[in-house]
């Protein structure tokens, strides 16, 4: 008897968490929203397995689907279908349509559209930064997901995201978040290459 009411507490606590998990990012997901276009300053490190392959600080422009990258290392546009991907050194600029699965591993928001379907989750609090944070683990029920693990670490005290490690194979991206800007205005010209500012650049379209 013991050991069943264990157990049939265990399973509380989990759907508990789950349901606790699903609530923060249902707020978290209200409060981005809200803040309209936004500008996030980063800084994006990729792991294989847990050894560090390259590391950049950059600034993404947000407006729905639509996003505008810049890093040390590249630019790139994307106006919700069409990317633009650009590194100055090669004098050229790549255009493609890229997957939901490459989308996934630039845009850190992409989890606010997989969170909903498909995952299982839970939640617990921890620090990060010296702030306290609900770290919220979403796993794939497929493993034909885009993305097999996700992790959230979103501030207490306003629901803002702070950082974002997604899994995809042996792969893991980390997006850390300095400052997120809300309520900008950007126009439709600032996700699309702007051929003008580039006249010697070579356009390779790969579509």
């Amino acid at each position: 008897m013991k050991k069943i009411f264990t157990c049939i507490m265990c399973l509380l606590s989990m759907a508990a968490s789950a349901q606790n998990a699903r609530q923060i990012l249902d707020d978290t997901a209200t409060k981005i929203k809200q803040m309209g276009d936004v500008k996030v300053n980063f800084t994006a490190t990729s792991f294989s397995g847990t050894t560090e392959q390259a590391k950049t600080n950059g600034t993404i422009l947000l407006q729905g689907k639509k996003m505008q990258l810049s890093t040390d290392d590249m630019k790139m546009w994307y106006n919700g279908k069409t990317q633009w991907s650009l590194m100055p050194e090669s004098g050229e600029v790549n255009v493609s349509t890229p997957t939901e699965r490459e989308m996934t591993s630039m845009n850190p928001y992409s989890f606010l559209n997989q969170y909903k379907k498909g995952y299982k989750m839970k939640a617990r609090q921890t620090k990060l930064r010296g702030k306290d944070v609900y770290e919220i683990h979403l796993t794939a029920r497929s493993s034909n997901a885009n993305a097999q693990e996700i992790y959230v670490d979103v501030a207490k005290s306003d629901y803002s995201p702070l950082c974002i490690r997604v899994r995809q194979d042996n792969t893991w991206n980390r997006i850390s978040i300095q400052s997120i800007q809300g309520n900008r205005h950007f126009n439709d010209a600032d996700f699309e290459f702007p051929k003008s500012e580039y006249p010697n650049i070579e356009i390779i379209d790969l579509r």
